[in-house]
């Protein structure tokens, strides 16, 4: 079976939580035997030139389809390569031999794929669409706390209207939680299912302990592993902002990621004179030096208050075996183990940070060999295990 994926960013070496999944998502329809091509439009101009994928179109090509396509821009470039003649052609040269099935991930690129195979006349090619979350419900958090309603009313509805198109047409779809299934299914009768986040086993070497200890200065620390995504900020501020005591003066929250850099010069964080004390930007780190922390952290912090479909972070850090203080929408899609040794969940802010204090002064935290084995459910080889079956019965491929 051929299988084209579709996405709008490179998956090699991916640091945020849709490139890692669209990597195990390649590898797990290859090691089930499928051919697989990958295409599609650079969504960043920080993203890398990669293979199979044309160059982001800049700012100034988005502004044609939405004007101050601010937060938009993944709507905009689909937009543009469904519409516009030369974006088009450019993606579409990539693709030279018609597939079985064109995963799409995301909805942004379903209308150039829909142009796509009645253009070639692919009658027997089926169309998968991936959903990661119920996106315009996310675009709508996103957009509210930097444009006016009408506006944030406008541009949401537009999204909305983008992914039932993409729901309702596709001959399939893929989701990441029960409570996306749930609305999917609500809204069509195409098969469906769930291939949840998960996440890879980490080997933990002397290299990235050494750079962790740097990073920590060998304190207990809390860590809290991001990008810059506004909802991470959001998230990070509306529940350890304000008043801020869960720390101790040797203690630190140690930030991975872009988030690191964005929180520490955002001005809310110097708001809170506790708070600003005892974080430490780590940046965005490599491999060894994440499994490094994530083996030294004493406790996992996952301030996610925006959102559905479910958290790659949060599958790390069940795999990890540390404390977790986290709220119940990061806990979206792993509730089976909300009640687990060492998790503590709470989404009021007060509370959330009473978590965090009472776990930085809990003992380290020991799993038993079947708690363990239970938390071996967050691996990408259980999570996606049912996929390339789902689309050889569903899609009669």
């Amino acid at each position: 079976m051929k299988i084209l994926l579709l996405c709008t960013y490179p998956y090699r070496d991916g640091r945020h939580g849709g490139q890692i999944r669209v990597a195990n998502l390649i590898e797990c329809y290859r090691n089930a035997g499928f051919s697989v091509d990958v295409a599609g439009v650079l969504g960043s101009a920080n993203y890398p030139k990669s293979e199979g994928f044309v160059a982001y179109p800049g700012l100034q090509a988005l502004s044609a389809v939405i004007a101050n396509p601010f937060l938009m821009e993944d709507v905009a470039l689909g937009q543009l390569f469904a519409e516009d003649d030369s974006c088009y052609c450019q993606l579409a040269v990539k693709i030279q031999s018609e597939p079985d099935v064109i995963h799409v991930e995301q909805p942004w690129l379903f209308g150039f794929v829909q142009r796509l195979v009645a253009d070639k006349g692919w009658c027997n090619t089926k169309i998968l669409y991936g959903s990661q979350n119920i996106e315009y419900q996310l675009k709508a958090k996103i957009l509210a706390p930097h444009l006016p309603p009408a506006r944030v009313e406008k541009y949401v509805d537009k999204v909305q209207q983008l992914e039932l198109a993409a729901t309702l047409q596709a001959d399939a779809v893929v989701c990441v939680s029960e409570h996306d299934l749930q609305w999917t299914r609500q809204r069509t009768q195409a098969p469906s299912m769930v291939a949840a986040n998960g996440v890879s086993p980490w080997s933990v070497t002397s290299k990235g302990i050494d750079g962790a200890n740097k990073i920590s200065g060998c304190r207990k620390f809390a860590l809290f592993c991001a990008s810059a995504h506004p909802p991470n900020m959001e998230g990070f501020f509306e529940l350890l902002g304000d008043g801020f005591g869960s720390l101790s003066q040797d203690q630190r929250l140690v930030i991975a990621g872009s988030a690191g850099p964005a929180i520490t010069g955002d001005a809310r964080l110097a708001a809170s004179a506790r708070l600003a004390e005892g974080v430490v930007s780590a940046g965005i780190v490599g491999n060894d030096c994440l499994g490094g922390l994530l083996e030294t952290a004493h406790c996992i912090v996952l301030p996610v208050t925006q959102g559905g479909g479910t958290n790659l972070k949060t599958a790390e850090a069940l795999w990890a075996g540390r404390h977790i203080v986290s709220t119940s929408t990061a806990m979206r899609g792993f509730e089976q183990f909300i009640d687990s040794p060492g998790v503590f969940v709470s989404d009021q802010p007060a509370v959330f940070k009473q978590n965090l204090r009472l776990a930085m002064a809990a003992p380290p935290l020991r799993l038993s060999s079947e708690d363990r084995k239970k938390r071996a459910l967050v691996l990408w080889s259980h999570t996606l295990k049912n996929l390339p079956r789902f689309i050889m019965d569903k899609l009669k491929c």
